[in-house]
């Protein structure tokens, strides 16, 4: 009498199952690692487009700040003052708030498909005075630019 399946049959079955297994696993890696790989280099960008934004805000460089405020930007200062993309590049062209230096301290940045939402901390020198703030910040992607959608800030009272 024969068997239906012979071991050999049988052995094969095993070594394609384990294959495939392999191979899948190997996928499920690469693609997990591309995508950090993906999401560092996002955040990277992100990153920059802070730095330029606050480069420009330091030197009251109007036009580089048109280009990385969205048009529909909202700013809420830690007072509560909060302008448009328009009222805040007025303030800042004007002189009213004069940024000697803005350095971002503790970022954190999640990523959402072409929305980045950074928080953290913000050591503030306006001449006159200097202070920490805690902020929120929400910049989204728009023709191929980071840009600086929406601000949040409050006076760090504790650390």
């Amino acid at each position: 009498m024969t068997k239906p399946y012979s071991m050999g049959i049988w052995n094969n079955k095993i070594m394609k199952s384990l294959k495939f297994t392999i191979l899948m696993l190997f996928i499920s890696f690469n693609i997990g690692f591309a995508q950090k790989e993906s999401n560092d280099i996002l955040k990277q960008e992100v990153l920059n487009a802070q730095s330029s934004r606050i480069s420009a805000m330091i030197d009251a460089d109007i036009d580089k700040l048109n280009e990385l405020l969205n048009d529909d930007l909202t700013y809420a200062h830690t007072t509560g003052w909060t302008e448009t993309k328009t009222g805040y590049l007025e303030t800042i062209k004007s002189g009213r708030i004069n940024y000697i230096s803005f350095i971002p301290k503790d970022v954190e940045i999640r990523i959402y498909g072409e929305t980045a939402v950074l928080t953290g901390k913000v050591e503030v020198n306006l001449g006159r005075t200097d202070f920490t703030i805690r902020f929120l910040e929400v910049q989204c992607k728009v023709d191929g630019t980071w840009k600086l959608t929406a601000w949040q800030s409050v006076l760090n009272k504790v650390d």
